[in-house]
């Protein structure tokens, strides 16, 4: 018998995340129910509640999963996994559902786009475009390079990541060419597991003071809002770069803007507290920062990767098979979340 599956993509729209193709293999796999831009209306949702067994969904806001008795995998595709506030996850791990997150679809455009803010400041690329636009010097280093800290290259640099989640373990084989030494901190992965992995486990502290770049890519969690907070930040090098890449809530954000207008450190950043950043927020004039407006993974390819990993993985729940593609909820994870 097919199983019975709703399509409640939005904020996502279909034609933005489904190439024809990954389309039409959701509907070859599966009933497919609603399967439309807008959110699915509460009446449809009741009519379906007893025989549906996956919701494919923007972000959960479908009430207790105890009104679907058959419901077996909920299928994410904003990007990450749905709150402990809107999900019962307690519930879903009682009764096997599995909550599947399409992270994984983004994270080689991030790490690519954190590879090209890294060198963009490093190498001095943005400021030199802004000078040679604006008729400033720039011909040469002493012109302006002292300004804004010596470029460097990556090359056989100390790199710190802050978390080594998907998002890092992506990065790891771009920054392999550099052939740079890389440090990791991250409190949920033992130091055996890290190791293994290619890299050396050390404290917060460590990967701040002695790190040339660094990369912030934990997951936002109840326990790390703000980790990075100006005591640790005033620990970056002088000639160090920072770069922002997960969400903003893991830095003190009004300290980092501070340091930054104080020539302090560079930086490279993707994400703000506010999206759209005000207009007159005064990391807007920091020189020290290269500044990108959240676009890291927000591009066609990326999305496009959302629909064709939701395909692979319905396929595979369709066929009575272990889903791989997306990203499993872990107990661990979500607990660590709040």
């Amino acid at each position: 018998m097919r199983k019975q599956v709703i399509l409640d993509p939005a904020f996502r729209r279909l034609e933005t995340i489904f190439s024809t193709e990954d389309l039409a293999r959701l509907y070859a796999a599966a009933d497919i129910h609603w399967g439309r831009n807008e959110p699915m209306p509460a009446a449809e949702l009741d009519a379906l509640s007893e025989q549906v067994e996956v919701i494919i969904t923007g972000g959960w806001r479908h009430g207790d999963v105890a009104r679907f008795p058959r419901l077996r995998a909920i299928l994410e595709v904003g990007g990450g996994f749905p709150t402990p506030q809107s999900l019962d996850y307690t519930a879903c791990f009682a009764r096997g559902i599995r909550v599947l997150s399409c992270a994984p679809a983004f994270g080689p455009a991030v790490a690519e786009l954190g590879l090209g803010l890294a060198l963009a400041s490093a190498r001095q690329i943005a400021w030199t475009d802004r000078a040679f636009r604006h008729g400033e010097p720039c011909w040469s280093h002493t012109e302006f390079g002292t300004e804004i800290g010596e470029p460097f290259t990556l090359y056989g640099k100390q790199i710190g990541l802050i978390g080594y989640g998907g998002l890092a373990r992506a990065l790891r084989p771009l920054l392999t060419p550099f052939g740079c030494d890389i440090q990791v901190y991250d409190p949920w992965l033992t130091d055996t597991y890290l190791r293994r992995q290619g890299v050396t486990p050390v404290d917060l502290d460590t990967v701040l003071a002695t790190s040339k770049v660094i990369f912030v890519l934990a997951v936002p969690s109840a326990s790390n809002q703000a980790l990075i907070d100006r005591s640790r930040l005033e620990r970056i090098r002088s000639d160090a770069v920072f770069v922002l890449l997960s969400r903003s809530h893991v830095v003190d954000f009004a300290a980092l803007t501070e340091l930054l207008l104080a020539g302090r450190f560079r930086a490279a950043i993707d994400v703000f507290p506010e999206e759209p950043l005000a207009r007159d927020h005064p990391i807007r004039s920091a020189q020290h920062a290269v500044l990108s407006s959240h676009r890291a993974g927000a591009m066609g390819e990326s999305l496009r990767n959302v629909g064709r990993v939701v395909a692979d993985d319905l396929e595979a729940i369709c066929a009575d098979l272990v889903p791989q593609a997306m990203q499993l909820a872990q107990p661990e994870f979500i607990k660590l979340r709040g």
